[in-house]
């Protein structure tokens, strides 16, 4: 796997909010294309998300975001306004379980619809091209001062949305190393 994966940071502009959001899904799609086909489909040992289940997770994390973008500026005032100290992005974890810390490792399969891998490819494609237009449509102003969870600012959770699908890659990743290695012994 020797493609890397971008580092999500904090940002003030819009422009590098866009930049981020296209950077840090073509990453993952060029990860996915690399992806062994043996690999794509079957769970993780001891328990775990397939290649392919974590790839929709990005998709459907990154379009459910982008839903609440498409909300009524009016609708997010209710919400209320993001709170004065946010938490840097690069403080942020992005799971909702931090401590799991073994990922194990892919088995293989021989069952493999290639069309598949490139529609879900397209998918992440599709996904971030509709995150970059719903942001596109907020102003700098609006990025930092409206909020639709937790008084976090939209700039913050787009970014977390971000950080959290790279943290499904790197899953992803850990566990064909660990794949390969078990097949070196």
């Amino acid at each position: 796997m020797k493609n890397s994966l971008p580092e999500i940071h904090s940002c003030s502009n819009k422009e590098d909010l866009l930049k981020q959001i296209i950077d840090s899904h073509q990453a993952l799609v060029n990860f996915y294309k690399e992806i062994p086909s043996t690999i794509f489909q079957d769970g993780a040992i001891p328990d775990g998300w397939s290649v392919k289940k974590n790839m929709k997770h990005v998709i459907s994390s990154t379009n459910l975001f982008t839903l609440y973008l498409k909300l009524p500026k009016f609708f997010m005032k209710i919400f209320g306004k993001p709170k004065k100290n946010q938490k840097p992005i690069e403080e942020v974890v992005p799971t909702n379980r931090p401590n799991i810390k073994d990922f194990g490792k892919y088995t293989t399969a021989e069952i493999y619809k290639p069309r598949e891998k490139e529609k879900i490819i397209q998918g992440i494609l599709d996904s971030a091209e509709k995150l970059k237009k719903s942001v596109e449509k907020f102003s700098e102003n609006e990025l930092n001062n409206l909020s639709v969870f937790l008084g976090i600012s939209l700039r913050n959770f787009i970014l977390i949305v971000l950080k959290h699908n790279i943290y499904h890659v790197n899953v992803a990743r850990t566990r064909l190393i660990n794949t390969s290695e078990s097949f070196q012994k």
